[in-house]
């Protein structure tokens, strides 16, 4: 990759982080990577391997093709935007409560609507 493709994919990376506000920190633990390449990856410095694309796509919730440049985002409603937000400050126990719960929700909905 060229060095623009380098700054043009880390910005993106970046920006999508700081929107979910997802530290530096919790996205090299999710790359593998020290926490001083992912501010390396996001200046455009250090071109990024396709495994650690592939975890930090997985951790911000787009497809890699959206950091290629190749497509929009995924867009999703205002409540699962600030969920999305609000789920990355949270404790390994907290983030397991709030998947059983919001499966539990899914099935009363599902419930409720096959009586």
């Amino acid at each position: 990759m060229t060095n623009e493709e380098n700054s043009e994919i880390g910005q993106r990376l970046k920006e999508t982080r700081e929107y979910l506000k997802i530290s530096q920190e919790e996205a090299a633990k999710a790359a593998g990577v020290p926490r001083s390449a992912i501010s390396l990856i996001e200046s455009g410095a250090r071109s990024l391997k396709s495994v650690e694309l592939s975890a930090l796509a997985k951790l911000y919730q787009q497809p890699v093709s959206y950091f290629l440049g190749e497509e929009e985002g995924i867009q999703q409603d205002e409540g699962v935007q600030a969920l999305a937000r609000s789920y990355s400050g949270l404790s390994e126990g907290d983030k397991e409560e709030l998947l059983r719960f919001s499966e539990f929700l899914a099935m009363r909905s599902k419930k409720d609507k096959n009586p």
